[in-house]
Formats: C-alpha cells, structure tokens, sequence
C-alpha cells in the first residue's frame, strides 16, 4: 500500500493539485479557480491560499483542504480531514470565517476542533446544478423582448447595491448595517468594473439582478441572483440568468453552474426550467469571530 504524507502543498505541487481537483465531480468551480489564479502561499492577494493534502509516495495527491485570503476554507477532503485540518490550523495565517464543500465533508469538518467550538453564524445547504449552455432554454418573456437583459447603469447601481444588501440578508442572515451596506457596494462595483453583473429590465427598469461570480476555463458561476419580493413570480430571475450566459456563450464559454438553496423549492424549479440539472450538494458554514 502507498504511504500517503500530510503536508503543506507548495508550487511545484501545482501539476498534481489541479490533476485531482480535475478528478473529482465535486469539486466547486471556486476551488479550482483560486488554484488557477492565485498563489499556493497567502499574502492577502486575490485567490492566493495556503493549501494542505496528503500525498502519496508517487506524488498523487489524494485530499486537500485550502484556506484563502478571504478568510474562506474550501474542501475537497474524501479522507484524512482531521490530519489535514489539525495542519492547515497551524499553517494559515489567518482566521478561518467561512468552511465550504460537499456537504457530508462539511459535516465532518464541524466535528473537528478548528470550527467544533466556534459559534455557527449560519449553515447554507444547496445543490450545485450544471448546465451546458447549448441547452439553455430561453424564457419566453426574454426571447420576445418583454423583459431586457444589460448591465446596471449610473444611479442602478446603488438600486442592485441595495438588492445585494438585502440578498446577504436572506440567504445568508447577514443583518443590515452600515458596514453590510458598505460591504455590499463595493462588491457590485467591483462586478460592475468586471463587466459580470446584469439586471432583467422591464420599460428599461430594473426588476432583478445577477452576476457571474466566477469563471474558469469555458466554464462560468452565477450568483447573488436577487429578484425584490414584490416582483417575484414572474419569471425575472430566470430572465437575468438565460441573460447573463447567453452573452456569456457567445464570449465563448460552454458550461455554466449555480448553487440553489435545497428549502428552495421555487428556485430549484426556476433554474431546472432553464436547463439546469443537480450535480452534487454543497454546504457553506459561516461562523462569528472569535
């Protein structure tokens, strides 16, 4: 049997990381992104991490779990989870805010004493569905026109910083203040300035937003997909969405994925009408400072 050693991952493990995140139908698009756009050492930039797995004697990687500058440890850790975590405790330079990953990892990370007695600030289950965007199916209010698709423009953007706001709020329980509202701004301009976000527009007015939240390869993320209650059930969300990957196919990509809440029936019915499918579920853990 191959010895299998838990260390931290460097850059020369690059090849091999990206060989079995590659192997693995639940890894999250996000995982694999950092891997592709960060460094393997965290000095607070954009995507860079301090990467933990086990390895094995032929250079395979067989589990990792990652803790990037967001303060956000993602998982992709069939075994070994409490050797990789008691290491990467010790190696990552920062707080761990956030544990994302399939959903049974997750739950056994919860167990593990990095998070065991860290006070839960909330636990989002969802299914990741996939979608080949040559099987987009276009809603009706958008093929004929009724409902528009472009970016925010001007004063909309303070609106959609208002709906993400407000999104934080219901999906993930982050109370408004002063410091989410701040928070959520500068989070769509910084979609805005990437030229990723896009509002369904009814007599060219906003009634829905969404954005892409990542990309890799052909493949794109949607999120933060936020329709205002008073406008919802007519079809904008789904409109914002086909919107949203139908520009970005003819930019080229090919496939598309999302994360749906599992309490939510309506969405989940909303984005199978599209063409998405359940791939694998996902769970996010946010927890309180300490």
């Amino acid at each position: 049997m191959a010895e299998v050693t838990v260390r931290v991952l460097r850059e020369d493990h690059r090849g091999a990381l990206a060989a079995f995140l590659d192997s693995r139908p639940d890894t999250h698009l996000f995982l694999r992104a950092n891997l592709a756009h960060g460094r393997m050492e965290d000095d607070g930039k954009r995507h860079d991490g301090t990467w933990v797995g086990t390895i094995r004697d032929d250079g395979t990687i067989t589990s990792i779990a990652a803790l990037f500058w967001n303060g956000v440890c993602m998982l992709q850790t069939p075994a070994h989870i409490d050797e990789i975590l008691d290491m990467l405790a010790a190696a990552a330079p920062r707080e761990l805010i956030e544990m994302s990953g399939p959903t049974a990892q997750v739950e056994r990370a919860l167990l593990h004493g990095l998070v065991r007695d860290r006070s839960l600030k909330g636990r989002h289950d969802s299914s990741v569905m996939t979608l080949a965007l040559a099987q987009l199916g276009v809603p009706q209010p958008l093929d004929s026109g009724a409902v528009g698709v472009r970016p925010p423009m001007g004063e909309e953007l303070g609106l959609v910083s208002e709906w993400h706001a407000a999104f934080n709020e219901e999906v993930f329980g982050d109370p408004r203040s002063a410091e989410s509202d701040l928070k959520a701004r500068q989070w769509i301009r910084s979609i805005h300035d990437a030229r990723r976000g896009g509002v369904a527009t009814v007599d060219d007015k906003p009634v829905s937003y969404g954005a892409i939240t990542g990309s890799l390869d052909d493949t794109v993320n949607i999120g933060a997909v936020y329709t205002p209650p008073e406008l919802r059930g007519r079809r904008y969300a789904q409109c914002v969405v086909a919107g949203l990957l139908r520009d970005a196919a003819g930019d080229g990509a090919k496939h598309a994925c999302l994360a749906v809440s599992k309490e939510d029936a309506m969405a989940q019915r909303v984005y199978t009408a599209l063409g998405f499918r359940p791939a694998f579920d996902w769970t996010i853990a946010r927890f309180f400072p300490t």
